[in-house]
């Protein structure tokens, strides 16, 4: 009878001891779970790209894996050679005829700037067919365009100076993160598959409910490279067909580069078309140019939110306003991933307050075929 009360205050003394050092462990975790996303948050872009390359190549390496008899470290490399080969190969044709176009054009203001007296006079005459336009309907005499042009033309000069030495920072740092994205996705080809199979049984979901969640971040993940490859092809073509009825050279390769940059958050395919209509109002062409203006503004850049939803939501189980929302979100918050991480955010929500409603309701779901994850 005396030892009971001894054995009870024992009990007592080692679930207090359990419970401090579980909250001192939970605590730790917490603190260095913040210390690797301080550290890790550069690489997120990279990690993110990696995992949608990943995610829709994965069938394709699936079948070189059975090639090469499901020796996963060989089939990763072969796959992930195969991925840059796909993308490095457009990306090296597109920068070398960019490169060449931009270099045709610095010869080109160079010598008329020579020819016309130097760069300030060029920019002038440069300016003279949109002033005169304007002119008819507004009263300029008033405003001094010509000194205007001339106080400017040295910031202009510098401005060209300092927007080339950014796009080559930027190349650089592209350069580097495509080579961490290609990296990252070698050891996802290799065992991506086995850590999301412990990933899910970390969790206290069923397997059911685990298969559904990776289920719907794939099929949001597909759908929205579908979205952004629609998008692409409608932008370019009708960027193209612009093109070819305001009469510019080369009417395909504008379009081609249209369809290109529309993955670009913000300006998208205006790239291309505001600085042609640019060149076209300068050269005296004015309804030429703001034909370009107008149909850029209301026909090409207004098409992606009509395209990327109905496309996405075709395949994710959304109401294509709520997607359209979700994406233009996900791009004012994170940028160029924020066009996945959005409708995957929405996609993933949809799916936990459904799992939610049937964990109240008991529904019993039944458990998962785990029989694709390795054991």
């Amino acid at each position: 009878m005396t030892q009971a009360p001894v054995l009870q205050l024992r009990s007592t003394r080692a679930m207090n001891s359990k419970r401090t050092t579980s909250i001192f462990l939970a605590t730790l975790v917490i603190l260095v779970l913040g210390l690797a996303i301080i550290i890790t948050w550069p690489f997120l872009q990279p990690f993110a790209f990696a995992v949608i390359l990943a995610v829709v190549f994965f069938p394709i390496h699936e079948q070189i894996l059975r090639a090469f008899k499901r020796r996963r470290g060989v089939a990763s490399l072969i796959s992930t050679l195969a991925v840059m080969l796909l993308f490095g190969v457009p990306a090296f044709i597109i920068v070398t005829l960019g490169a060449n176009e931009a270099m045709s054009a610095a010869h080109y203001l160079s010598r008329r700037s020579a020819e016309e007296g130097g760069f300030t006079l060029f920019l002038a005459n440069l300016a003279a067919g949109p002033l005169h336009f304007i002119g008819r309907w507004v009263d300029l005499s008033k405003y001094d365009v010509h000194a205007i042009i001339n106080s400017n033309a040295q910031k202009v000069s510098l401005s060209l100076v300092s927007v080339g030495a950014e796009v080559l920072s930027n190349l650089a740092r592209f350069a580097v993160n495509a080579l961490i994205t290609f990296v990252i996705l070698f050891f996802l080809f290799r065992e991506g598959k086995e850590w999301a199979y412990r990933a899910g049984r970390l969790s206290p979901l069923s397997d059911v409910q685990v298969a559904r969640l990776y289920q719907n971040i794939s099929d949001t993940i597909i759908a929205n490279v579908y979205g952004i490859l629609s998008v692409g092809f409608v932008q370019g073509l009708l960027t193209g067909i612009a093109m070819k009825i305001v009469g510019m050279p080369s009417a395909l390769l504008l379009g081609l580069g249209a369809g290109l940059c529309s993955i670009l958050p913000v300006v998208g395919s205006a790239i291309v078309w505001v600085p042609v209509a640019i060149y076209l109002l300068g050269q005296g062409a004015i309804w030429k140019g703001i034909f370009l203006l107008i149909w850029g503004a209301v026909v090409v850049s207004s098409i992606d939110n009509v395209i990327r939803p109905w496309v996405i939501s075709g395949r994710v189980e959304l109401h294509p306003f709520v997607l359209l929302f979700f994406i233009l979100g996900g791009i004012e918050a994170f940028g160029f991933i924020g066009l996945f991480l959005g409708p995957v955010v929405a996609s993933v929500l949809a799916a936990l307050w459904v799992m939610l409603r049937e964990s109240l309701g008991d529904t019993g779901a039944q458990e998962a075929d785990f029989a694709d994850f390795p054991p």
